[in-house]
């Protein structure tokens, strides 16, 4: 008897410990099955989405300082067929740096196309004036710095390289800390008045050089009188180059 009921407490513990290991094996493969990928018969939006800033971020550099891109994602219940080919990406406007655009990105096959909206925010160089410049100054280094400002905050037609704007002339008074714009230059003087010239004048082959003396200042391509120093007589030539005058 007690033979019979040994035999049935083994046979019980035996019977307990395969229901355990098949539970356990049962509730490893359910866990295995939830951790499975998603239907990889799908495109990454994820991808699409890394696409799209990739190419937001190569067309803005050197251009916006401090940028920050914000992409407005895919939604995530969009279900879009596993494209076979690389995938396209279409920019409508390439020289928008800055503000809300739309990216397109598409596929061949098979064909769909999404719409990514982007919107960038960041500064832009500017060169705005340390002081007060008086109307038809010519600009120096030391008239002008450059800066960064909000893209927002930055007025149509600024000028935004230093060197630029160095050696041009003032339209108007310019108050301190005011963005330059380009209206409110002027090309430089290449000749003074009052200050000596070279006087060129061709005569086929031969060119004769004399010395004068402008009767008026005179950017590129100007014409001014001239008072030719050897004759007293007073010509009109065009400017050149920088203190020389062409008579036709």
């Amino acid at each position: 008897m007690k033979k019979t009921i040994r035999l049935i407490t083994i046979s019980t513990l035996m019977n307990s410990l395969i229901l355990t290991s098949l539970s356990a094996s049962a509730q490893q493969s359910a866990e295995t099955l939830h951790s499975y990928p998603v239907n990889p018969m799908y495109q990454s939006l994820d991808e699409i989405h890394q696409l799209v800033n990739n190419h937001v971020k190569q067309k803005i550099d050197q251009k916006i300082f401090e940028p920050k891109i914000q992409i407005r994602k895919l939604s995530s219940n969009l279900k879009l067929p596993l494209c076979s080919k690389p995938l396209l990406l279409q920019d409508r406007n390439p020289n928008t740096t800055t503000g809300r655009m739309t990216i397109s990105i598409s596929c061949e096959s098979p064909k769909w196309r999404v719409f990514v909206p982007v919107v960038v925010d960041g500064k832009l160089p500017v060169v705005i004036s340390v002081k007060g410049i008086l109307k038809l100054t010519v600009i120096k280094p030391e008239d002008i710095q450059q800066i960064l400002l909000p893209y927002k905050k930055v007025p149509k037609g600024s000028m935004v390289n230093i060197a630029t704007a160095i050696g041009m002339r003032t339209t108007k008074a310019i108050p301190p800390n005011k963005v330059l714009k380009i209206r409110d230059l002027q090309p430089p003087f290449w000749v003074f008045k009052d200050q000596q010239v070279n006087l060129i004048t061709r005569i086929g082959s031969i060119e004769v050089k004399v010395k004068g003396l402008a009767l008026q200042s005179g950017v590129e391509q100007e014409q001014v009188p001239v008072k030719n120093l050897s004759s007293d007589k007073v010509v009109k030539g065009i400017v050149i180059a920088p203190n020389t005058v062409l008579v036709p």
